[in-house]
């Protein structure tokens, strides 16, 4: 499996969509809408195809994350370092990683200008102290910056760096001590950046060990909730949105304004609405898989022929089938590198190396003995 990891990553950034963003930048607070117009929303739908098995969790995740310049920030009462088997993921950036992230019973929210993963008491804690910034009485815009720093900061230390990329005193709030990954955020709201940092101690676990209870929330608990107006952008994916956004908000209003929909609504019903607009995205992506497009990387070393024809016809939504007289061609290890190349390029030059025919229908990728 550590030698298949090749492919998964090979395949992944090959199909990504290329972007001219700098990471962190077009933050999306209340103010920006959720439309592919909105470079952060239309980075998260980008393609991405692969396999995941037996990788820690940040590395994926952030892996996944970076091809599209998009920062993650990671709950920090969530294990890092757990290894993650999901299989394949995908179609698209955002679906990927909300697969990994499901896998370790985190929920993933993007929000200014990031993507939070984490325990959903977290998540949409964090979320509502970020939407909370752009509604503060007398607000003014805070300052764009870029901030960064090494691996084994303290938070403490990331709070300076904070502060002093955007001119501002320090401060004198002293955090836990922590050892931080590197962080480099770009063009980021300099309060959101503070908040990102401060928000891992704000929404501790829960006692005892309790599971989350997202979605379990009272009645006098979500009446009491802060709501947030956030414009929607929507298509034929309008009413899945809507009703995911009702489904955790009884409460939540909805406005006409031009093109778009005003959604007044709890963090975490935003939450599910944004989720329901990226899944309808992802199933517009699963649905037109091109075989011929040559958009794809493929790096192989050692990886027996089975394993990667297996793979590749996942990548393109088909089964394999591999007829008993073409097995032990299939066995063979293959070695070979290819760039932009299409799903039918690359399972042809597979095909070619183990000695076998290869045939596409429309749902299988049959496998025979080379006549």
């Amino acid at each position: 499996m550590k030698i298949f990891a090749i492919l998964t990553l090979s395949i992944l950034w090959g199909s990504l969509v290329h972007c001219d963003f700098a990471v962190g930048q077009d933050p999306s607070i209340a103010a920006e809408s959720v439309s592919l117009a909105n470079p952060f929303f239309a980075r998260l739908t980008a393609t991405s195809r692969a396999i995941v098995d037996g990788k820690p969790f940040r590395s994926v995740i952030s892996e996944l994350a970076d091809r599209v310049e998009i920062p993650i920030v990671l709950d920090r009462h969530v294990d890092p370092s757990v290894n993650v088997h999901v299989g394949q993921i995908g179609p698209t950036v955002f679906a990927g990683i909300q697969q990994v992230a499901e896998s370790r019973g985190c929920v993933v929210m993007p929000v200014g200008g990031v993507l939070l993963v984490g325990r959903p008491e977290w998540v949409d804690g964090t979320s509502e102290s970020i939407l909370s910034l752009s509604t503060a009485p007398g607000k003014a815009a805070s300052t764009k910056i870029d901030v960064q720093w090494p691996v084994a900061t303290t938070p403490s230390e990331a709070i300076r760096r904070i502060a002093t990329a955007s001119g501002q005193a320090t401060p004198l709030r002293e955090l836990p001590h922590d050892l931080w990954p590197a962080a480099n955020w770009k063009s980021i709201d300099s309060d959101v950046a503070t908040t990102l940092v401060t928000a891992q101690f704000d929404h501790p676990p829960l006692p005892n060990g309790s599971p989350s209870q997202a979605g379990a929330v009272s009645k006098t608990a979500a009446s009491a909730a802060k709501r947030f107006t956030i414009p929607y952008r929507l298509d034929a994916n309008r009413t899945a949105v809507i009703a995911a956004i009702r489904g955790v908000d009884r409460q939540s209003k909805l406005s006409h304004s031009g093109n778009e929909i005003e959604i007044t609504a709890t963090a975490a019903a935003h939450r599910a609405g944004i989720q329901a607009f990226l899944a309808s995205q992802a199933a517009r992506q699963a649905a037109s898989v091109s075989l011929d497009k040559e958009n794809l990387t493929l790096t192989l070393q050692n990886t027996s022929a089975r394993e990667v024809l297996e793979k590749l016809a996942a990548a393109a939504g088909r089964a394999c089938r591999i007829d008993p007289a073409a097995e032990g061609s299939c066995s063979q290890l293959i070695t070979m590198s290819m760039q932009n190349a299409s799903l039918r390029q690359l399972v042809q030059e597979i095909a070619k190396q183990a000695g076998v025919d290869v045939t596409w229908t429309d749902d299988t990728l049959v496998v025979s003995p080379r006549q």
